[in-house]
C-alpha cells in the first residue's frame, strides 16, 4: 500500500522492501512492478514500463487511456477498449487487431462502422446488435 512518510515521499512496500516512484519502475521483476501498478502507485512512470502486463494492469484500472490506446501491443489496446470511456474509442475503431474491434462491438459502439468489417465475426455481431 503507498503511503507518506515524513519528508512527503510517497513510497510503496512490497514483500517487506520499500520503493519510491524512481525506484519501482527501475526493479527488475515485472510482478513488482505489476503489484505497484495494481495499488494505483507511480502510475505516471509505470505507464511506460516495457511490460505489457504493467501497462494493461494500469489500463485496467482506468488510468492513461488517451496514450494506452496508441499502444504497440494489441492486448494493452484491448484493455483500454474494454474498460475506457466511449470518446476515447473513436480512435480505436480502424485498429489492426481484430480482438480490439470486437470489443469494441461488442460494448456496442460505432456499430455500423462494423457492419462492413474484413472479420466477418465482427460484422456479424454488429450487424445482430443493430437488428436488436
Amino acid at each position: 500500500m503507498a503511503k507518506l512518510n515524513a519528508t512527503t515521499e510517497e513510497f510503496i512496500e512490497i514483500y517487506g522492501k520499500k520503493y519510491t516512484s524512481a525506484t519501482i519502475s527501475k526493479e527488475p521483476d515485472e510482478y513488482i512492478r505489476l503489484a505497484a501498478a495494481s495499488e494505483g502507485f507511480a502510475l505516471a512512470r509505470l505507464i511506460k514500463d516495457q511490460s505489457a502486463l504493467v501497462r494493461s494492469s494500469i489500463a485496467r484500472i482506468k488510468y492513461g487511456h488517451d496514450q494506452l490506446s496508441f499502444d504497440k501491443n494489441w492486448k494493452v489496446r484491448a484493455t483500454v477498449a474494454k474498460h475506457c470511456k466511449p470518446k476515447i474509442l473513436s480512435h480505436m475503431i480502424n485498429d489492426e487487431n481484430h480482438f480490439v474491434r470486437y470489443i469494441i462491438a461488442k460494448r456496442g459502439f460505432h456499430l455500423e462502422h462494423f457492419i462492413n468489417d474484413s472479420d466477418e465475426e465482427i460484422a456479424d455481431l454488429a450487424r445482430y446488435q443493430l437488428s436488436k
